[in-house]
């Protein structure tokens, strides 16, 4: 009982920043390619929040099918050492500047970063897990799995995709809560971070 009761409140909650907290509506990003830069294959529609969600730098485009709190996809261009991966509530100024990344990180590098971005928005106790090689383009990257938990308690899962080309770096993440939503939709983001292609 209690569960259903946490879930409907998450539910109740997505639905509201979804339709009443934006500044304007979401974007359908449509099965198929989706991106500059990095481009990649949606396989189902999802929802585009880039332009909802101010605190993203927007060389990064924000996905979500159910909500920005029960699933999110974040899809990155190239992203140089004056750019941010992820801008949190606090701002991003001289004084207190986002993490960015360095023009050529290792792999290990590169988790560390993806993992600090994450603790920039808010996440708590970030951890990284199980890396394994990928090739995008030609260039050798890494993916590798997060955990995570929300100021509020709640377990959080992830999947990260981290490439360096010509000392640009191209992200993508997918988060979910761990129970359900996240392997719910595992399958597509992984469909997403296979298909990836850098221009």
């Amino acid at each position: 009982m209690r569960t259903i009761s946490k879930t409907k409140v998450i539910l109740c909650a997505a639905f509201f920043l979804a339709t009443g907290a934006c500044a304007s509506a979401p974007v359908l990003a449509p099965a198929g390619s989706f991106g500059t830069g990095q481009t990649v294959q949606l396989d189902r529609s999802w929802s585009d929040l880039t332009a909802t969600w101010a605190q993203n730098n927007k060389k990064v485009r924000l996905l979500t099918i159910d909500g920005i709190l029960l699933n999110r996809l974040y899809v990155s261009q190239g992203l140089g050492a004056e750019e941010p991966l992820m801008i949190g509530p606090q701002g991003n100024s001289k004084n207190r500047p986002a993490p960015r990344p360095a023009a050529n990180m290792s792999l290990s590098e590169q988790m560390e970063y993806v993992s600090r971005a994450l603790v920039e928005i808010g996440y708590l106790r970030v951890e990284t897990k199980n890396p394994r090689p990928v090739t995008v383009t030609g260039q050798r990257g890494i993916r590798f799995e997060l955990s995570m938990n929300t100021t509020e308690g709640l377990a959080i899962s992830g999947l990260a995709q981290a490439v360096n080309k010509n000392g640009l770096n191209y992200y993508i993440i997918y988060l979910a809560p761990s129970s359900h939503y996240y392997p719910a939709n595992l399958p597509n983001a992984v469909k997403v971070m296979d298909s990836a292609a850098i221009q």
